[in-house]
C-alpha cells in the first residue's frame, strides 16, 4: 500500500475537497496523483505557501514552506540605484554654450 500525506494542513487545504493520507494500490498511481496535487495546490491555493512533493518510496509527503514576499527580494534595484552605478552622467556641461538656434535667451 502507498500513501500521500500532506505534512501541514493549511487553511486552503482544509477548505479544499482534497483528502489527507490517500492510499493507493500501486506506486505509479501514488506518484501521478502527487504530481497533480502538488501542481494544483501551488496554482490554486492562496499563494501563502509553496508545496513540494517528496518521494520516500512507499510514501510521498507534500511539504509546505512560506513563499517569500516581493519585498523580501533584495536583488531588485531602484532606477536611481541603477543610474548611479552605471557611470553615465546626466546633466549639462556649464562650459558648453548652446547653439544659437536652441531657443535660449
Amino acid at each position: 500500500m502507498y500513501t500521500i500525506e500532506i505534512e501541514k494542513e493549511c487553511a486552503c487545504f482544509l477548505k479544499s475537497d482534497i483528502k489527507n493520507n490517500m492510499k493507493f494500490e500501486t506506486r505509479e498511481d501514488m506518484i501521478n496523483k502527487a504530481r497533480v496535487l502538488e501542481c494544483l495546490m501551488n496554482q490554486n491555493f492562496c499563494m501563502t505557501h509553496y508545496f513540494q512533493a517528496v518521494d520516500y518510496n512507499d510514501k510521498i509527503i507534500i511539504h509546505s514552506t512560506v513563499r517569500p514576499t516581493e519585498d523580501d527580494d533584495d536583488d531588485v534595484e531602484t532606477s536611481s540605484e541603477l543610474v548611479s552605478r552605471s557611470g553615465v552622467v546626466i546633466g549639462f556641461d556649464a562650459g558648453e554654450k548652446p547653439p544659437k538656434d536652441a531657443g535660449g535667451n
